[in-house]
């Protein structure tokens, strides 16, 4: 598989957020290359010698095959489109997995909204984010779910990461994880898109599902 992060050209999903914009941007002055897809490249700003924008929906097999096409990992901030009520991450999950191995990408790296970790939650501000997130958007969360089961179903090294709230800010470098519970209320996307990128040299959390948030 290839997986050299000094070689690095990264394959982005969801660039044009509020968490993946800032991870393009880390990404680029990290010396990757990187390669986005875009539903509406025209409104998206940042421009470098070294970023690929392509056009398309990540719900388009032709259109994840050209994103991928050379690249040595996958990163994914994906949420749902705009306007759209119907959950589209399992099943651009299940797209993924056809086509990551056959390509040789063996590491994706990706965020999640899912609090429920299958297990007792003694911890309290986990267990309502929880609770809440399952009351008013069950059908996404069972969605989300239903992606976690395709990812520890593949032969992917793959981290699936907890999200706190997103917050705009710049990096503080003090980011805590758990694999247990959400040890805090939010993390800045600058924060974030440092954690994401070290995934890609790390095998702490390989097919697990940490939760991350600023220490403060």
């Amino acid at each position: 598989m290839n997986s050299s992060p000094s070689s690095a050209c990264l394959a982005l999903l969801g660039g044009a957020g509020k968490a993946g914009r800032p991870l393009v941007q880390a990404a680029l002055q990290a010396g990757h290359r990187v390669r986005v897809l875009l539903r509406q490249p025209a409104l998206f700003a940042v421009q470098h010698p070294r970023l690929t924008i392509l056009e398309g929906d990540a719900r388009d097999p032709a259109a994840l095959r050209r994103l991928l096409a050379g690249s040595t990992a996958l990163l994914s901030t994906l949420g749902n489109p705009r306007g759209e009520t119907a959950p589209i991450l399992s099943a651009v999950t299940a797209q993924l997995l056809a086509l990551l191995p056959a390509l040789g990408i063996g590491r994706y790296v990706a965020v999640t909204s899912l609090y429920d970790t299958g297990q007792p939650q003694p911890h309290a501000a986990t267990r309502q984010a929880a609770a809440y997130m399952a009351q008013h958007f069950p059908a996404f969360m069972a969605d989300r779910q239903r992606e976690l089961a395709l990812l520890a179903g593949s032969p992917l090294d793959w981290t699936c990461v907890r999200l706190p709230l997103v917050v705009e800010g710049p990096a503080t470098g003090a980011v805590r994880t758990s694999l247990t519970h959400r040890p805090g209320p939010h993390i800045t996307a600058a924060d974030l898109a440092q954690f994401l990128l070290g995934q890609l040299a790390s095998r702490e959390f390989i097919r697990q599902c940490p939760f991350v948030a600023n220490s403060a």
